[in-house]
């Protein structure tokens, strides 16, 4: 008998030691429209700050999605058009008396003030599909390495140059997949932060953009190549897509 209460004890610890810890939560969140537009600085928009504060600046609800769950844009399908449009201006503070928030807990508790705000349901399926891969072309690539500490923005200059700035390849790979409006990954195995300017307008036919049957993701890609010395190769690859099944926006307070 007291095997048996010793083996069900056993299975009792078994089971606590299973069950994954509680997410942490905010404890108070603010979520307000923004009606300011688009920022020009492509930066990241949001902030950890100590103390358990994170904020949100003029961001869209897929702006958030794409930096706390692992997907992005051009891999994310469903959902109301709204949730590329309408901006919002978001401010939480987790509770002070859990201690420092550590990094491997924001996403989650972003994931849960998404979910609990914007009634956000979603869920990824893996396909096998066509994408264009990121490689390096026969020369090395002209990347420049960015001063430490230097912030990761991307900031559009006169003509539709594209100056990025301490920025790592998957940064410029997700550039690439929202103008060409198809999946892209990295290739290049190159890791590290690093400033570079593309200048698409170079590679215009005679009399603008399309004069010479030349779309925006033409010049894009010939500045790629000749500009920093990469080009992309169609391949096919298993890629997990994101579908948004339910969203709804968020009461203000």
């Amino acid at each position: 008998m007291i095997a048996g209460i010793a083996a069900l004890l056993a299975g009792s610890d078994a089971r606590a030691q299973a069950q994954p810890p509680a997410r942490r939560t905010f404890e108070v969140a603010s979520i307000r429209p923004n009606n300011s537009g688009p920022p020009k600085v492509q930066g990241n928009p949001l902030a950890y700050l100590p103390g358990g504060r994170f904020t949100a600046t003029n961001v869209t609800l897929v702006d958030v999605i794409v930096r706390v769950y692992p997907t992005r844009r051009i891999q994310m399908h469903g959902g109301p058009e709204w949730i590329d449009s309408e901006r919002f201006d978001i401010v939480a503070k987790a509770d002070s008396t859990e201690g420092e928030v550590r990094d491997e807990q924001w996403a989650p508790m972003v994931q849960t003030l998404l979910e609990d705000r914007f009634r956000l349901a979603l869920h990824r399926e893996t396909k096998e599909m066509p994408v264009c891969a990121l490689v390096v072309g026969k020369n090395p690539p002209k990347l420049k390495a960015s001063t430490e500490g230097e912030p990761t923005t991307l900031a559009r200059g006169d003509g539709g140059q594209m100056n990025f700035r301490g920025m790592p390849i998957p940064g410029l790979v997700n550039t690439l997949a929202n103008i060409l409006h198809e999946p892209v990954v990295d290739g290049t195995d190159i890791e590290g932060l690093f400033d570079f300017t593309l200048d698409p307008m170079q590679f215009a036919s005679a009399g603008g953009t399309g004069g010479g049957g030349d779309t925006w993701a033409d010049l894009v890609l010939g500045a790629v190549q000749e500009q920093l010395g990469f080009k992309l190769e169609k391949r096919k690859a298993p890629l997990e897509i994101t579908i948004i099944d339910h969203a709804e926006k968020p009461t203000p307070n």
